[in-house]
């Protein structure tokens, strides 16, 4: 099976259960970054809301070196590594071409529809 592109980016967005608790720390130390840092200082539940998702922890910064793109395709290949026969992956019936979402039900590819 290929490792295309378009399962990377599934694998990221969907099946954040195989997700280490490392990162997930790190995915929260990204968020208070670019969330909560712009407004910390002018409202309380966002100063809050910083202090208690950023990280000091040099394996969470090591993660996100270079870049939140780049970590997330590095979790969702160590994922695809480990855990791909229990992925529960939705792939058109009809081209095994993976799916936008865990729901959907056309394919992005050759359009087949299986409502």
């Amino acid at each position: 099976m290929d490792r295309n592109p378009d399962i990377i980016e599934y694998i990221s967005r969907y099946c954040h259960n195989y997700w280490t608790d490392l990162e997930k720390k790190a995915s929260e130390h990204h968020i208070a970054q670019t969330k909560f840092l712009p407004h910390k200082d002018r409202d309380s539940r966002f100063g809050e809301l910083y202090r208690c998702n950023t990280s000091t922890d040099p394996n969470v910064l090591e993660l996100l070196r270079d870049g939140y793109s780049s970590f997330l395709e590095t979790v969702a290949n160590r994922i695809y590594d480990q855990h791909l026969n229990e992925l529960e992956l939705n792939r058109c019936p009809n081209c095994k071409g993976i799916a936008r979402t865990p729901t959907a039900k056309q394919c992005r590819y050759c359009g087949h529809d299986w409502h």
